[in-house]
């Protein structure tokens, strides 16, 4: 049986075995790796080209290199020329066989560099590219989810990024995070050495996945906590429950019998604060928003670190007409609070359901998922030692 060790080599050696790569791809593996001598090097290869005009691969080659920081001054010049040359060109002719517009690698490559250099609305022509491009590759998965993550990096929010082992790996490089069931999924693909034809730069995200999840085996780093370690924090907040006090009877001779009630939303951003403030140093409670017209808007708890809202909502009423009121007011509560703040963009959703009307809760949960913005939503019953 191979042990943890020996896959590593085995993933290792098959992205060393790659050889005469494209500058892109090598970049991209470079990048994803976090291997600075290999992205540098596909830079230097880009650098010397001497052509009349650089090919889009040596273009996304710089972009990778600007993502990572390793552009001199003089390098971003050449890339921020080459990407407003790339914008003048008319992509998917009729009679021409597309090639730029369905190479995943270049197209992230670009994009990521673009993000660093560009204004908005002189990428328009990058972000419709990538809408047209998303539809002609579709039918492959690999290409498909490439072009995601390019879009992702142009800043659109509302897509999932496939296959699950480049959405861990992109998210050990800062794109997104990945969700638990991509993590495990990406873990098993990586360990199992599970077969692909997507060339060498699969290979790298394997090895970006593997080293990502080992890295994170045996260990819990308070210091780089993520967000989906922040959801797996308040879905466990139903377990610290068990000695939450709620006393029947005395249990000294001299104390009185104690019940910490929870009868609000403020009970309920208290309960959390005290569970998340040790872990996220930036935690901050009553987060005053900008405002919007007269409106002034404030978040129950906020952790820029993560980008990430947590919205407090307190279920009273019982049946459907609570669950959609519920729905109604976070839904109108993200629209508000993400509308014109660039420090957070996404919002997890926590319902205190004082009913514990827990035959509703999937359907409660799935609800809150769909609005645009919320990334993540947990239900906690009030407890039955509370009732």
């Amino acid at each position: 049986m191979l042990e943890l060790p020996d896959i590593r080599n085995a993933l290792r050696s098959r992205l060393i075995s790659s050889a005469s790569m494209p500058c892109h791809v090598m970049a991209f593996s470079g990048w994803i790796v976090a291997d600075a001598v290999q992205l540098e090097a596909a830079i230097k290869e880009s650098s010397s080209f001497t052509g009349q005009a650089r090919r889009p691969e040596h273009v996304a080659a710089f972009g990778y290199g600007a993502r990572a920081g390793l552009l001199s001054n003089d390098q971003l010049q050449i890339f921020f020329d080459d990407v407003r040359h790339l914008g003048g060109r008319a992509f998917f002719s009729p009679g021409r066989p597309p090639r730029f517009e369905v190479d995943g690698i270049a197209l992230l490559g670009v994009s990521l560099g673009a993000a660093h250099v560009l204004q908005a609305a002189d990428g328009a022509w990058l972000t419709h590219l990538l809408e047209r491009s998303s539809g002609e590759v579709a039918s492959d998965e690999w290409q498909l989810g490439l072009v995601r993550l390019a879009r992702f990096a142009r800043g659109e929010r509302d897509m999932r990024i496939i296959p699950a082992d480049l959405a861990v790996a992109a998210a050990a490089r800062g794109l997104g995070t990945g969700r638990h069931d991509d993590r495990e999924q990406a873990w098993r693909m990586a360990v199992g050495l599970v077969p692909h034809d997507s060339g060498p730069a699969r290979d790298a995200v394997r090895l970006a996945a593997f080293e990502y999840e080992f890295s994170r085996l045996g260990e819990i780093n308070l210091g780089a906590a993520t967000r989906n370690d922040l959801v797996r924090l308040l879905q466990n907040v139903s377990r610290a429950m068990k000695r939450w006090t709620f006393e029947k009877a005395k249990r000294t001779p001299r104390s009185e019998i104690t019940k910490w009630q929870i009868e609000n939303e403020y009970h309920v951003q208290n309960l959390l604060w005290a569970v998340l403030a040790p872990v996220f140093p930036d935690l901050e409670d009553e987060e005053n928003l900008p405002s919007v017209g007269h409106l002034h808007p404030r978040a129950d708890l906020g952790i820029p670190s993560l980008r990430t809202i947590v919205e407090v909502k307190f279920l009273r009423r019982r049946g459907q007409s609570g669950f959609t009121g519920i729905i109604e007011e976070v839904a109108a509560d993200t629209s508000l609070y993400l509308s014109r703040t660039a420090e957070y963009d996404n919002i997890v959703a926590f319902v205190w359901d004082h009913l514990a009307q827990t035959e509703q809760h999937h359907e409660l949960k799935s609800g809150l998922e769909r609005i645009r913005g919320i990334s993540a939503a947990v239900i906690l019953p009030r407890p039955s030692s509370m009732q």
